[in-house]
C-alpha cells in the first residue's frame, strides 16, 4: 500500500540513518552542505532543477544536506513546503533556513510549528532587519526566540554568525558575544557567513574551542553572474573586495571553481567543521568541486597559508 508523500517524507526525515548532517557533526566528520535558492511557488522550472540536484546527490555522502533558503529572493518562496520533496528525492534530511526578517515572534512560532509538522529536523536560524524594534532588542529571533521555543528542542539548530568583511577587532568581539548568546540559547552549531577576509576567517575558526560547538564556514562560487545576482536581488551581508570583484568579472568559470575548491581546503586547514557552499546548482559542478577539493586536500601542505598562496596564484 502506497503511503501519502507527506507521511512518507516525515518518516524518512525522522529516521536517524538519513539525518546525515546531524550524524557527521556528531562524529566530528568534515561536513558539507549545499545551499539552493528556494523558488517561488509558480516557478516549476527552478523547482525541478532543485529536485534534480537532490536526485543526483542521493548517493554522494560527501554532501550531508541541501540547504533551502528562506526569504532571499521571492518573499513567497516556502522552504518548508519544498523540504519533504527534497528529503524524498535526496534520501537526506535537508537543512531548512528560517529567517526572522519580516516576522514577529508569533509568526516565527507558527512557522516553527509548520516545520515540525513537515518532519523537518534541522534549521538554520537567522535574524533580520525588518522586525519591530522591540523584537530586535538584545538578540534576534535567530539568536534567541526561535531556539528556546518548545517545538525546537529536538531539532538540530544551527545559527548564522560573523558578519563578513569586518576588520575591526571590537566588532568581531561583538560578533563573538552574539555567537555565545546563540549557543547558550540552544544552537547546536554555527555557520560563519561568507567572507573573503582571511583575518575574519581565522578569528572565527579560533572560536570553536571556546564555544564548544562546531563552526561551519560559508563559501560561495563567485562569478560575474553571481555578482549580478547579488546586486539584482540586493542580497545583504556579503561584501566582495574590489580586487576580487574585478577578477571575478573577467575570469572563466574553471578558475572560479578551482578557487572555490581551494576555499574548502582552506576552511579545513583553519579547523572549521565543514563548508556551507552556495552558488552551485549543477550536479556536475558540485561533484567536480568536491573531487577537486579532495585532490587539493591530499596534495597541499597542512598550513592554510600554503593553500592561500595557491589560491592567489590561480585566482
Amino acid at each position: 500500500m502506497r503511503c501519502a508523500r507527506g507521511a512518507f517524507a516525515r518518516r524518512l526525515i525522522g529516521s536517524a540513518p538519513v539525518d546525515l548532517l546531524r550524524s557527521r557533526l556528531d562524529r566530528k566528520a568534515w561536513t558539507v552542505t549545499v545551499e539552493v535558492v528556494t523558488p517561488a511557488p509558480d516557478d516549476e522550472e527552478a523547482r525541478d532543477r532543485v529536485l534534480m540536484l537532490a536526485d543526483a546527490l542521493r548517493d554522494d555522502d560527501r554532501v550531508a544536506a541541501l540547504t533551502l533558503t528562506d526569504r532571499t529572493v521571492a518573499p513567497d518562496a516556502d522552504p518548508i513546503a519544498l523540504a519533504p520533496d527534497v528529503a524524498l528525492r535526496s534520501g537526506k534530511a535537508p537543512l531548512v533556513h528560517l529567517a526572522g526578517k519580516g516576522r514577529d515572534r508569533r509568526a516565527i512560532e507558527a512557522t516553527l510549528r509548520r516545520a515540525g509538522d513537515a518532519g523537518i529536523t534541522s534549521l538554520l536560524l537567522t535574524g533580520g532587519d525588518a522586525l519591530p524594534a522591540a523584537e530586535r532588542a538584545g538578540a534576534s529571533p535567530g539568536a534567541r526566540d526561535i531556539v528556546v521555543s518548545p517545538g525546537a528542542r529536538d531539532l538540530l539548530t544551527l545559527a548564522a554568525t560573523v558578519a563578513p568583511g569586518i576588520l575591526r577587532l571590537g566588532v568581531l568581539e561583538g560578533a563573538y558575544d552574539r555567537a555565545v548568546a546563540k549557543r547558550d540559547a540552544g544552537a547546536a552549531g554555527l555557520i560563519a557567513q561568507v567572507s573573503w577576509d582571511l583575518g575574519v576567517r581565522e578569528t572565527a575558526a579560533s572560536w570553536h574551542t571556546r564555544l564548544g560547538v562546531p563552526i561551519i564556514g560559508a563559501v560561495m562560487l563567485l562569478t560575474r553572474g553571481r555578482l549580478e545576482f547579488l546586486a539584482r536581488h540586493r542580497i545583504g551581508g556579503i561584501e566582495v573586495p574590489p580586487v576580487l570583484r574585478h577578477r571575478a568579472e573577467r575570469e572563466l568559470i574553471d578558475a572560479a571553481m578551482h578557487r572555490l575548491a581551494l576555499d574548502l581546503v582552506m576552511l579545513r586547514r583553519l579547523g572549521y567543521a565543514g563548508a556551507h557552499v552556495s552558488g552551485l546548482l549543477s550536479p556536475a559542478r558540485v561533484t567536480a568541486l568536491l573531487d577537486d577539493a579532495a585532490r587539493l586536500d591530499a596534495s597541499l601542505g597542512d598550513d592554510w597559508r600554503e593553500v592561500w598562496r595557491e589560491a592567489v596564484g590561480i585566482a
